[in-house]
């Protein structure tokens, strides 16, 4: 089954259980950027979102992951360069275990904006390639890439990965592989000041932490994630900001374990 309204899930149908094996992950949150002043453009609760959700994945609801397995990269931190190698960190993982990529900041379509981002200079941008080409590398059976960014919506367009493979997105075909983005490709990515974060982030980790489980079975599936994050921060917004889950993954598929 497919669902293509907002939540653009291919159904795999494999029973919800929590989370086995290690999990690699990076995490990127850029509120003073290089080029950027607050007058200019930078941004608030970036880097304090990029931190809230490093916190998560280090709990127990988290999965308790391994400071060996977390790259955590805040604003002059978050180079381009510094960024794509922590990536890399994705291709020690094994089928047994999953990957995750969380970014907060700035979005433009089809890349994010790195701390030495130049406005105007696409070379100087993280493509949205680079992440799905991490993914492509990676041994890991589950694959989840977050974003909380204006435009962010745009990752689900189809690109061509390599000279010789094209694939949807530029997703892998195999195991369960989902894209959590805070917005469709048109739409901005609101900062609430009485949320002190990210709207989408906020929600986000409240839903991870355990409010999203309404069977309360003490697993979050993202099915009951997205059912809780989508209506809040729509409602939050007036409707002028509509996350994305996308990917191929079972709607049974266990995010958080509170």
């Amino acid at each position: 089954m497919i669902y293509t309204l907002l939540l653009g899930l291919w159904l795999l149908g494999s029973p919800s259980s929590p989370p086995t094996g290690k999990t690699y992950a990076v995490v990127v949150g850029i509120a003073d950027y290089e080029r950027l002043s607050n007058r200019t453009g930078d941004l608030r609760f970036a880097d304090r979102d990029a931190r809230r959700f490093a916190a998560f994945l280090r709990s127990k609801a988290g999965g308790q992951v391994a400071a060996s397995q977390l790259r955590l990269l805040t604003n002059r931190q978050a180079t381009q360069s510094a960024i794509r190698q922590a990536l890399t960190l994705f291709q020690r993982a094994t089928p047994t275990d999953r990957v995750i990529f969380y970014f907060s900041g700035h979005g433009l379509p089809d890349s994010f904006v790195p701390y030495d981002g130049s406005p105007g200079l696409t070379s100087s941008y993280l493509p949205h390639s680079a992440i799905k080409q991490a993914f492509l590398r990676s041994g890991a059976n589950t694959k989840l890439c977050i974003a909380d960014a204006c435009l962010s919506g745009s990752m689900t367009r189809q690109t061509a990965v390599s000279p010789t493979r094209a694939v949807i997105s530029g997703l892998p075909r195999s195991g369960n592989v989902a894209m959590l983005l805070a917005s469709r490709s048109t739409e901005s990515a609101v900062e609430a000041g009485r949320l002190e974060g990210g709207a989408f982030t906020h929600y986000l980790l409240d839903g991870l932490a355990g409010r999203a489980d309404q069977n309360r079975d003490h697993l979050v599936t993202i099915r009951e994630l997205h059912r809780y994050v989508s209506p809040r921060v729509r409602s939050l917004t007036s409707g002028r900001q509509a996350p994305v889950f996308f990917g191929h993954f079972s709607d049974q598929l266990v995010v958080s374990h509170p």
